[in-house]
Parts: C-alpha cells; structure tokens; sequence
C-alpha cells in the first residue's frame, strides 16, 4: 500500500513538474505548437492517470479506516462490558485482568493499524509517505548478486572489512510460509443488514522459522483487508476481522484459505 501510494504520487508530482516546464517554454517562445500540443496532452494524460491511482488507494484506505474504526469499537464495547462486570462482582479482579488482556491487545493493534492508515489518507506529498529500506548487514547481503553481476574488469569500492563480512554470511534457503488456517467462525452468520459481523480465525505456524504471515480477508471473492501476523514456530494466533452487512442475501467469506458464509436476512 504506501509503495504504491507513494508511486502513484511521485507520477503525479512528475507530471505537474513537466507541465508547468512547459508553460515556461512557451511563454519564452522556446518550444513550437506542434511539440508543446503533443507534449502537453502527454503530460496530461500523465496526470490523469496518476490522480485516478491516488483515488483508488484513497478510496481503499477510506475502507480500510471504515473497517478499522468498527473493529475498534467492538474491542472497547468488549472492554466495556467487562468492566462493567467487575465492578458488579461478577468477575475478580484476577479475572477481569486475564480476560481484558486480549481485547486490550487487540485494540492497541487496530488503534495503531487505523493511525497508519489514516496517516496515509492524509498524505499529499510523496515525501509524505515513509517507506521502509533495508539498512545494515541485511541491505549489504542484498547488494551481494548485484557485485558479482558487475562486467568483468570494472572496480567495486567496497571495503575489505565489509567483503570479509559479506563472505562470512551464509546463503539461506528461500524461506517458505507454511501458516495455516485452522478454524474459522463467524460471529454471527445471521444478522440484519446494517449489523457488524465478526469473522475469527485462527491461524498456526507449524514451521520450524518465525514468520510473518499475511492474512488475507476476502468476501464474495473480493480483498477487504490484510493483517500482518507475527507467529513464532508452533504459536497461534487469533485475527479478527469485521464486516457490515449490506443487502439481504449470502455473503461468502475466506480467510486465507479457509472458508465460511453469513446470510443477511431480510425485513427489520
């Protein structure tokens, strides 16, 4: 998402910068009808297409903060009630802590997620938008293919230290994502249109590596929302997903590979 965001806005920012150039150009006399007319409907067409990609990433991260939003308040309501349980005696205070400890991480995750997002719905500027770069021993690792590619008799400046480093390292395999998917629930699969469904999935690494997995949450087939999971070997994990019920009728829901259907029923 902020790749591409970020592309999209470098385009954009191109495109304006070629058009006032060639403004410039024809106010000082430099450039002839014919080359501004076909330069300018280029840069143009540029601009067009840059701005309808910005649209479309906003309209996704305007989804995305919708559906954040609402997961949000399920996790509070949750904290909520179960404060209101303590304090009516229901619960021990040991119980209340222990209970609260999941929907507390979860809300301090969606906070974050839906601050990220809203941080990229704001940005204007490429500059804006903050992109991860390798650093260290990891980005020296991967300019590795791109030394050993170099034409044969041209100088590589690296230090001796560092080649001494970069041999030293050694070739891992191609790392392979094994997460699974082993129960999913939807809470509930009946509802009115307008109510807010939850969609739980349990995910397990049964891998031997760490991973971060990427949970993709798809309904009736179309992408909604992905959810970084960070799984140690043999952990799980529960993700939670949230959707609101549009018009009646069937609504076929998935979770990586996992598979389930809620039905949004009619009249009030």
């Amino acid at each position: 998402m902020e790749d591409m965001l970020r592309t999209a806005l470098i385009h954009k920012e191109k495109a304006e910068v070629f058009l006032s150039n060639l403004e410039k150009l024809r106010n000082d006399r430099a450039v002839n009808d014919i080359s501004y007319n076909a330069l300018k409907m280029e840069y143009a067409s540029n601009l067009q297409h840059a701005l309808s990609k910005i649209d479309l990433i906003r309209q996704d991260l305007n989804k995305r903060i919708n559906m954040k939003s609402t997961e949000l308040s399920v996790y509070k309501q949750e904290l909520a009630n179960l404060e209101t349980r303590f304090k009516v005696g229901q619960l021990s205070a040991a119980a209340y802590l222990k209970l609260s400890k999941n929907p507390e991480k979860k809300a301090a995750i969606a906070e974050e997620q839906l601050s990220h997002f809203t941080s990229l719905l704001n940005a204007q500027r490429s500059n804006d938008v903050s992109v991860p770069e390798a650093t260290g021993l990891k980005a020296l690792v991967a300019l590795i293919p791109n030394f050993r590619n170099k034409p044969a008799g041209s100088q590589l400046s690296v230090p001796s230290h560092i080649q001494s480093i970069a041999s030293q390292t050694p070739v891992k395999e191609p790392f392979h994502d094994t997460t699974t998917v082993t129960n999913l629930q939807i809470l509930p699969d009946r509802v009115r249109p307008g109510s807010t469904v939850g969609i739980v999935a349990t995910l397990v690494n049964p891998g031997p590596d760490p991973v971060t997995h990427k949970a993709e949450f798809k309904v009736n087939q179309q992408l909604e929302a992905v959810n970084d999971i960070a799984l140690n070997p043999g952990q799980s994990e529960e993700v939670t997903f949230m959707v609101v019920a549009g018009a009646p009728g069937d609504y076929y829901v998935s979770v990586d590979s996992a598979n389930g259907i809620f039905r949004v029923m009619t009249g009030v």
